[in-house]
């Protein structure tokens, strides 16, 4: 038997592997892209089974996986939301079983707060292989076969995705970066990105829209507004989302609450109301450099939301 720790991760043992066979069960996954690429890179197979509790795997793992195209690489997903497994498990054959807290998400596999403990036990491994077999064939799970059945529950699956991420950007408030990406729960915020100043015109048929709605504020309660042309139901944020904005040329970064949203004419009028305290995900602070870097090619790009991959890219 051994144990994993963060001085000798999960990541290090699973990238030192060749030539395996590796079943993964996680409740959640998100951000171990790379290590999904190592181990196949290392002529491993892989079967991994991922579940949905909270809405916390990230749909940007589900669809590397689908775009992986690789028959040595196999996944299915508990698509039973809060009912979806909240196993920790992975099988190494022909007899490894590593148990422990951590799931199969950037910070899990590092152990910087998770352990495990490894163990050679063949009985043990066949037994688990089989109650993986049994999870497979439960209603709800679905293995990513690019069917009607899959997409239909995948799009399902990302709408409440969205949504539980925006909530965790009204709600969660860190102190800096590091804090926010320390926390695996967090795994996008939506991003704004406005070209030019607002026109006098612009202006005045902000105001006037505001007026004519049934929010009952005042233009002077208006700490900012944003206009987004697109087709009706097409926009990419809704009202309460808290959003990082900036101008296309990496100025004027800060967040905001879309406190008020308005549909006119082919564009959408988007309102930040005053406040005493304003709701911040983390706090920018030296970050805002860095970021200004990369805001003009997110603009080129027609990026509207920013993953955990981003922000360590640019900040971590």
């Amino acid at each position: 038997m051994e144990i994993l720790d963060y001085e000798d991760s999960l990541e290090t043992y699973l990238g030192e592997l060749s030539g395996k066979k590796v079943t993964i069960v996680s409740a959640l996954a998100s951000g171990t892209e790379p290590l999904i690429d190592q181990l196949i890179e290392n002529d491993n197979q892989l079967d991994i089974v991922v579940g949905t509790i909270n809405s916390l795997t990230s749909p940007d793992f589900i669809e590397h996986c689908l775009n992986e195209n690789n028959p040595a690489l196999a996944l299915a997903v508990d698509f039973r939301s809060h009912a979806s497994i909240n196993w920790k498990l992975i099988l190494i054959e022909p007899d490894i079983v590593i148990l422990g807290s951590a799931n199969f998400t950037q910070v899990g596999v590092s152990l910087v707060r998770d352990t495990c403990v490894v163990t050679t036990d063949a009985a043990l491994y066949d037994a688990y292989l089989a109650k993986v077999a049994a999870l497979k064939a439960t209603e709800g799970v679905l293995t990513c076969d690019h069917s009607l059945a899959f997409e239909e529950a995948l799009d399902t699956y990302k709408q409440n995705h969205r949504r539980m991420q925006a909530g965790l950007a009204r709600t969660a408030q860190y102190l800096d970066t590091e804090g926010w990406l320390g926390d695996d729960s967090n795994q996008s915020i939506p991003l704004f990105i406005w070209y030019s100043d607002h026109s006098e015109q612009s202006e005045d048929e902000a105001r006037k829209h505001l007026k004519s709605s049934s929010d009952g504020v005042a233009w002077d309660d208006v700490r900012e507004f944003f206009t987004y042309e697109c087709a009706e139901g097409a926009l990419p944020y809704e009202e309460g989302d808290v959003v990082l904005t900036a101008r296309c040329n990496g100025s004027h970064i800060g967040f905001y609450t879309f406190d008020r949203i308005l549909y006119r004419d082919g564009t959408y009028y988007i309102y930040a109301y005053r406040k005493k305290r304003y709701t911040q995900p983390f706090k920018l602070d030296g970050d805002k450099e860095l970021l200004k870097e990369a805001i003009p090619q997110w603009y080129e790009d027609g990026r509207t939301e920013l993953n955990r991959g981003d922000i360590l890219r640019v900040i971590g």
